[in-house]
């Protein structure tokens, strides 16, 4: 039995269910593998950061998400058990987005919670997820890729033909192993074991809330994950003959009683899982046809929650692209540009998760990596080339090429931010006074086959008062007649501050660079 497909996605884990959910949205016809037998039954990530929420609110998934997490992480104590009468608080990043940032903000939602919500966007949108199927083997060519998977109960074995393959199955990922892609980092950190357990810790906590106790006997952690559910980690350590394996059912329990400081605790043990906490970054993100993504891509410390927020971004970058290629307004090239700009946040978040676990002072505000993380590749009309900074302060947006565009209210029914503007199509923003744009943008978007949506701020589609016009102006550095490109990611292209003949020809180069066609010239700044 044979089969045909656009994109074929190994792995449906968080990562793999994001990327189905993406490249649904865009219309792509694409099947997701898993070996497991569904969603994860272990809470694993937990936070999602306000970049990752506005992506789910593009997808429809922001309220179901809110409907099943909460917007507060919580306390982080630190104590010897915890039934220790000191507590000590722990201070931790300030990771609130504030209200004129995002039209959204960080939310709590455990992993076990959140695949089951990606799973029904993702079939409800059109994309094939299959759990109980392995990826056997796959080769790929100049046309396409073509992949042998099994499903695990039955043993029937047939051949799936694809145009890309995006490996999402996890650090030990065997599609790059077979690709023979290396990776850089410190490496290997600490071997851990996860304890899914539930009790009543009331004895324990007496009335005090937490999130979060950082053990001190055993050098572990202790999260609430629900009413009477708890999640402890603990480390093991190999080299001096320790495994995953020790941890019986019965040990569990006793770990549980050790770091509670209850040594009669009545403990049911729900799940037990074994993980490694490694830095590294794959040297590659591309092989031909094949992109990493998630954590076959980079992994990192749990410190800051940005590993699976990499990749729930890393696929979002991936699927416009992947989505334009194939449409035919996408070159080849544009798919070049997923390793250019993801590769060096993927160091960035590592960076960041280190310094976390190591205890260094914070260099950067949490908001600024999670949110104002920066794109450096020819897909940008860059102002300034020397500019390579990885960041910038998300409260204070400059509107340059290659950053995030910024979050404005606008009030419409349909639009609650220009942030609702972005995610299928290029967009281009005009001021009050830019009425030539409209033609202008229409006639360069189809005179090379380029979807494209043109909308006038703060006045036109978005009538508003003169404060609303004054911060448009403000956030994306232009005049009432200027214009803003921004691609279907929500990250700018190229900006003009005003409106004049230079500028509309430059409005062509810049659809050009956005898909991959050109590389980018180097526009002076307003």
């Amino acid at each position: 039995m044979e089969e045909r497909t656009a994109v074929l996605v190994v792995g449906g884990s968080l990562v793999g269910l994001s990327t189905a959910v993406f490249l649904a949205q865009q219309g792509v016809p694409c099947a997701v593998v898993e070996r497991h037998p569904g969603t994860s039954i272990h809470p694993r990530a937990r936070g999602i950061t306000a970049r990752s929420m506005e992506l789910f609110r593009q997808v429809g998934l922001e309220d179901a998400v809110r409907a099943h997490g909460q917007d507060d992480i919580g306390v982080f104590v630190r104590a010897r058990t915890l039934a220790d009468d000191d507590h000590k608080a722990v201070v931790m990043p300030q990771t609130r987005t504030p209200d004129h940032v995002s039209p959204t903000t960080l939310y709590a939602c455990d992993q076990d919670r959140l695949e089951p919500l990606l799973l029904k966007r993702a079939r409800e949108l059109g994309a094939d997820v299959r759990f109980g199927t392995e990826l056997v083997d796959f080769a790929q060519s100049l046309d396409g890729v073509t992949a042998e998977i099994r499903d695990r109960d039955s043993g029937a074995q047939h051949t799936v033909h694809a145009d890309y393959l995006i490996a999402a199955d996890g650090g030990r990922s065997a599609v790059r192993e077979r690709l023979g892609i290396t990776r850089s980092g410190p490496g290997s950190l600490q071997h851990q074991v996860s304890i899914l357990f539930r009790a009543d810790l009331s004895r324990a906590l007496r009335g005090r809330e937490l999130f979060a106790c950082f053990l001190e006997t055993m050098s572990g952690v202790l999260v609430r994950r629900d009413s009477g559910l708890w999640q402890m980690g603990v480390p093991y350590k190999p080299e001096q003959g320790e495994s995953a394996a020790d941890f019986t059912e019965e040990h569990c329990r006793e770990v549980v009683r050790t770091g509670t400081g209850l040594p009669d605790l009545d403990v049911t043990i729900d799940s037990v899982m074994s993980w490694e906490i490694a830095a590294l970054v794959a040297d590659r993100f591309r092989d031909g046809r094949i992109f990493l993504a998630g954590d076959s891509a980079h992994v990192s410390s749990p410190r800051g929650g940005l590993g699976g927020n990499g990749g729930i971004q890393d696929a979002h970058n991936l699927a416009w692209k992947l989505a334009a290629v194939l449409a035919g307004h996408g070159h080849e090239r544009l798919l070049d540009t997923y390793e250019t700009e993801r590769r060096p946040i993927a160091f960035l978040n590592m960076e960041y998760a280190l310094g976390r676990m190591h205890g260094e002072p914070w260099t950067q505000d949490y908001n600024t990596v999670s949110l104002g993380y920066r794109y450096h590749s020819p897909g940008f009309v860059e102002e300034d080339p020397g500019d390579k900074e990885r960041v910038e302060d998300p409260t204070t947006p400059s509107g340059r090429p290659g950053t995030r565009a910024a979050h404005l209210p606008l009030p419409t029914a349909e639009a609650g931010s220009t942030l609702d503007l972005f995610g299928r199509e290029f967009v281009l923003l005009t001021g009050a006074a830019g009425g030539d744009w409209q033609a202008e943008g229409e006639r360069a978007a189809a005179a090379r086959g380029v979807p494209l949506t043109v909308h006038r701020v703060a006045a036109g589609d978005f009538p508003a008062d003169a404060a609303v016009m004054e911060r448009w102006r403000a956030l994306y550095g232009v005049t009432a007649e200027g214009a803003v490109l921004v691609r279907p990611d929500g990250y700018i292209v190229w900006r003009a501050p005003g409106h004049d003949r230079d500028a509309a020809r430059e409005l062509g180069a810049a659809l050009d660079a956005g898909c991959g066609r050109t590389r980018a010239p180097v526009s002076e700044p307003g």
